[in-house]
């Protein structure tokens, strides 16, 4: 993997990659983290042929604030930049896996570009963009009220990222940092426009588009509703059902060999 920078709707994007080519994989992080979240899976997917592109989203990690926060900081908004991302780097299709916020983000960019050949999400139960449906695919917590928040705390850190990661991470911890760093903006604007409907309606997507979707998720996951998504019949979903493994939000990240032998079972189908 070789760290780049690429400018995009004059936003400086930070970014991982590994080999160009016309067919890649795209990882999404979450709120208030950082590309470097998927580092586990770097060296599975290093087997593949396909080329890997890790960004930092807008107001995260290494890349730059938005100066147009209450448009980019949106579904819309991160899509729009990803998409031009992976054209700039020549991918003429892709797949991509979202964690949480990624997965959102990963659902928009799916539903309305073709050059999506499949998407995997971890910790993102599919919602239609309004106060109520929210409610149902979530559960409010403290730490959930925290994903909006423009100012973090030092404590607001250590309760958001323990939640987000399913372990207490010390203050100098990267994935620690990143949260520090994050652009309030991006927080504020994702929830505001997401609460208003700015986006697909992801029941209504994951319903209609044909392309496959994964669903690789924590069991122990304290910010989801896991019967949600018995509610939600999905038109192309691998196996007929989510899979479930020992994990919280972070399934990636904390049972990282069973993640990672589903989702490459998943991908290596494309390769």
């Amino acid at each position: 993997m070789i760290s780049r920078t690429c400018l995009i709707d004059g936003v400086r994007l930070r970014f991982l990659q590994r080999r160009a080519g016309r067919t890649g994989i795209l990882l999404i992080h979450g709120n208030s983290s950082c590309k470097e979240v998927f580092a586990k899976q770097f060296a599975d997917l290093a087997k593949t042929d396909f080329g890997i592109v890790v960004p930092d989203l807008p107001g995260h990690g290494e890349s730059d604030d938005s100066d147009r926060p209450s448009s980019t900081y949106s579904f819309p908004g991160y899509a729009r930049i990803l998409n031009s991302l992976m054209r700039r780097l020549g991918y003429d299709s892709f797949h991509a896996l979202g964690w949480s916020l990624g997965g959102h983000i990963g659902i928009e960019m799916w539903a309305r570009n073709p050059a999506v050949e499949s998407l995997l999400i971890t910790g993102t139960p599919p919602v239609r963009l309004n106060p109520t449906s929210v409610n149902e695919g979530f559960r409010w917590t403290g730490a959930t009220a925290l994903a909006g928040r423009r100012h973090f705390r030092s404590e607001d850190i250590r309760r958001y990222t323990k939640a987000m990661m399913g372990e207490r991470l010390g203050s100098e911890h990267l994935l620690a940092r990143a949260a520090k760093r994050t652009d309030g903006n991006a927080r504020f604007w994702m929830v505001t426009n997401g609460l208003a409907g700015r986006g697909v309606d992801e029941i209504d997507a994951v319903s209609r588009v044909a392309r496959p979707i994964a669903v690789v998720q924590g069991r122990a996951d304290p910010f989801l509703r896991l019967d949600h998504f018995d509610r939600i019949r999905f038109k192309n979903l691998w196996k007929g059902r989510p899979q479930l493994i020992e994990a919280g939000h972070a399934a990636h990240w904390k049972s990282p060999q069973t993640f990672n032998r589903a989702m490459m079972e998943f991908f290596m189908q494309f390769n």
